[in-house]
């Protein structure tokens, strides 16, 4: 068996801060398609602040002398300047003077090669890490990553504002004794729900469903993503031969789209309805999720070498190459606009009318799903790092908290891409994306540093209901996706953290961590029955997951 791409968890925080911008409820400000995108939109904004926005900033550090750091993070461009690469970057480095030594991660490696540097004491100064918590309470144990002095919290009160929005943040770091993982936040304006869905969506070719007579919704089952995906292979009727792909997925989204969305413990410990800790890799619901990922792979609806995939590239399958006609991919409001556009420019087709988003939901009709924390924002520091330099990176963060450092992360240069309007609390776009023939980020874009590697305790997703850069339909149907998905579960089906498992640890436990996903894909791409090849894997982590069972019911079930 060929070893298959290591996962990445993608699950994240509920809560934003008070310092993003909320859209205005007039149709004037709407933005338009990108074929005839205006070259000023508004958006209205909560809290109003001067016009220069950062007048009552003070920094807590010496910004006349120059700091050097080093910087690790997923997403970043390999080799990219993030010092002087673009001029956000030029930005953000002249105003707190400091040069950034980047290493950019991509999403195979990111999480190994991190604990790797954390675990030799060669970590670098800062980091974005995926969290987890049986090598997160490690790491604190042996001091291998910086605890935050008691003070943080008054020096830098933004930043602060950020974390007790976070449900992770305050949780460790009641459970740590202080402060050691900043977590960013996600929704605060536009809380879609509570338990709070995640991102991902099934994107599905609605000229070809129409054309094989497959109804065009906003939910379906995992059953139904196959109908559609066997009438594609059947079919073709996007002419796209021996390229076609009717489901186009990696080895996670694979997992994702049969296995989570029927199975809402399937890479978990969780307490059951009686009271009892049970393993979610050994349910019913999971062995469903395995059997229809079975049927899938070996009737061809998914690529034979999907496990193979690198990274997120099988979205390009979709919306570059033309030959999907569907995937199920991260789908965070932020990013749907150059997706939409990428599939416009390279297939030639209007998005608005050729695709189709929508909810996976179980077989039994439910949407399944773990409350979404956001294990991958953390930001550590290294215990080596030098005074200097972790209060500058604080500075940073605690700037970009603020209205004014917020607005620049998610719009650009004030003046240049964006301005206020004479009110001075109404955010109006400069950029015509149209005219200038490129998205303002990404790595085609105007600023390719433009993201979270310039810092940032509030992740995009809030601001982007309300960007007024991306058209309104695609934000009004991404917050139309996430609220329904809180409507369509059950207690059950979408489960609150339990915190107190979270915070479990113990030598079992952390000896019965596993990549999920391998381990699913394994199983599927096996010859032979699945559900006896689920039966073996089940038998085979006996000895790991007793231990560890015991130890939860003992100590805390009911």
């Amino acid at each position: 068996m060929n070893k298959l791409a290591k996962s990445v968890s993608l699950v994240l925080i509920t809560a934003m801060l008070m310092l993003v911008i909320a859209a205005c409820s007039n149709s004037n400000n709407e933005s338009a398609p990108p074929s005839t995108a205006p070259s000023s939109q508004s958006s209205a904004t909560p809290n109003p602040q001067s016009s220069e926005g950062d007048s009552d900033w003070k920094p807590q550090s010496d910004l006349s002398k120059k700091v050097k750091f080093s910087y690790a993070s997923v997403q970043g461009i390999e080799g990219f300047d993030y010092n002087k690469g673009d001029a956000l970057a030029q930005y953000f480095s002249d105003k707190f003077n400091y040069e950034m030594d980047v290493a950019s991660l991509n999403w195979d490696n990111w999480s190994e090669r991190l604990r790797i540097w954390i675990n030799s004491g060669d970590m670098p100064d800062v980091a974005v890490y995926n969290y987890n918590h049986a090598d997160a309470a490690a790491f604190v144990d042996q001091g291998m990553i910086k605890k935050f002095p008691d003070n943080w919290k008054t020096r830098w009160p933004n930043v602060a504002a950020v974390f007790d929005k976070t449900s992770i943040g305050p949780q460790m770091e009641h459970t740590f004794g202080g402060t050691y993982f900043i977590p960013r936040a996600r929704f605060m304006n536009n809380l879609p729900g509570d338990p709070l869905p995640n991102h991902p969506s099934l994107f599905l070719r609605k000229d070809w469903a129409e054309a094989v007579g497959f109804p065009i919704k906003t939910t379906y089952t995992t059953s139904e993503v196959m109908e559609f995906a066997q009438k594609v292979k059947d079919q073709d009727p996007g002419k796209a031969g021996n390229k076609l792909i009717p489901i186009a997925e990696n080895t996670t989204h694979a997992v994702d789209l049969f296995v989570a969305r029927n199975s809402t413990h399937f890479n978990r410990f969780y307490m059951d309805t009686d009271g009892k800790y049970k393993w979610g890799g050994a349910s019913e619901d999971t062995l469903k999720g395995l059997k229809l990922f079975s049927e899938a792979y070996r009737s061809g609806l998914l690529s034979q070498d999907f496990y193979t995939v690198k990274n997120e590239e099988h979205g390009s399958y979709f919306n570059v190459k033309g030959i999907a006609g569907a995937t199920f991919f991260q789908a965070p409001t932020s990013a749907l606009q150059q997706f939409y556009d990428d599939f416009q420019s390279n297939t030639g087709l209007d998005p608005y009318e050729n695709l189709q988003m929508a909810t996976v939901l179980g077989d039994d009709g439910n949407y399944h799903q773990y409350d979404l924390i956001n294990y991958w924002g953390a930001i550590i520091f290294s215990p080596n790092i030098k005074d200097d330099v972790f209060e500058r990176y604080m500075d940073i963060l605690d700037y970009n908290a603020t209205l004014a450092g917020n607005t620049i992360l998610n719009m650009g240069i004030k003046d240049v891409d964006w301005t206020y309007e004479s009110d001075g609390t109404t955010v109006k776009s400069l950029y015509d994306q149209a005219k200038e023939g490129k998205p303002l980020g990404g790595t085609s874009g105007k600023y390719p540093s433009m993201g979270y590697l310039l810092g940032s305790t509030i992740l995009f997703d809030d601001f982007a209901f309300d960007n007024p850069n991306s058209d309104k339909r695609l934000r009004d149907l991404s917050k139309q996706l996430y609220t329904e998905r809180t409507k369509v579960a059950t207690p059950e089906s979408f489960a609150k953290v339990n915190w107190d498992l979270f915070s479990f640890d113990s030598p079992n436990f952390r000896r019965a961590q596993m990549d999920y996903y391998t381990e699913y894909a394994n199983i599927v791409t096996q010859s032979g029955d699945i559900e006896t090849n689920w039966n073996n894997w089940v038998n085979s982590k006996k000895s790991i997951i007793q231990p560890v069972l015991d130890e939860l019911n003992s100590k805390l079930g009911s």
